[in-house]
């Protein structure tokens, strides 16, 4: 399995590449994130640890995803296959929730797959993304999950399907009391 200290190193180091890619300072990120921005520099120097809720707030602000994000911070191989022990993995230190990055890096594929878990009562959520950049499909695998797209709920059971835009405030929700497992396959709509 992956080191997480690594993990969040490079988490850390890609937040400050692609706010410097755009242009931004701390201010002005703090502005479009709504996070402050010494909360956004303790985060780059790694004196704090994200969580999944902050880290996607950062993402919006960036013009990114949360999966595009940690896409960037992957060992970029050219290989095709991944074993699950050394597909990347991270663990959001509020939440419980596991991220596992299931395709294999180095594809130039405009599909991802990540493998969520979110312990009982845990709850993340995301502000809305450019409806022109991302789409996704969420499976789910085991438990329920509760997603929740502006005012829209949906209860998420094992083979059950969603298919969504990310272009309202979104999130999930765990309310059983067994973890819920599910996949959540990402496409880029523009490069």
């Amino acid at each position: 399995m992956n080191d997480p200290d690594d993990i969040e190193a490079r988490i850390a180091a890609r937040l400050k590449t692609r706010r410097e890619e755009l242009g931004l300072t701390l201010d002005m990120l703090a502005e479009r994130s709504g996070v402050s921005r010494a909360m956004i520099s303790r985060v780059e120097r790694r004196e704090s640890s994200p969580t999944a809720a902050l880290l996607g707030r950062l993402c919006a602000g960036l013009e990114t995803t949360l999966s595009s994000l940690m896409a960037g911070i992957e060992d970029i191989r050219r290989t095709r296959f991944v074993a699950a022990a050394e597909q990347p993995f991270w663990r959001d230190p509020a939440t419980g929730f596991e991220r596992r990055a299931v395709t294999p890096g180095g594809t130039a594929s405009a599909v991802e797959i990540v493998q969520g878990m979110l312990p009982p009562g845990a709850r993340i959520d995301y502000p809305a993304l450019d409806p022109s950049g991302y789409d996704q499909h969420i499976l789910g695998q085991e438990g329920r999950l509760r997603f929740h797209l502006g005012a829209e709920v949906f209860d998420i059971g094992p083979g059950d399907c969603l298919y969504t835009m990310l272009d309202q405030p979104h999130g999930f929700r765990n309310d059983a009391k067994q973890p819920a497992r599910y996949l959540v396959i990402i496409r880029k709509l523009r490069p």
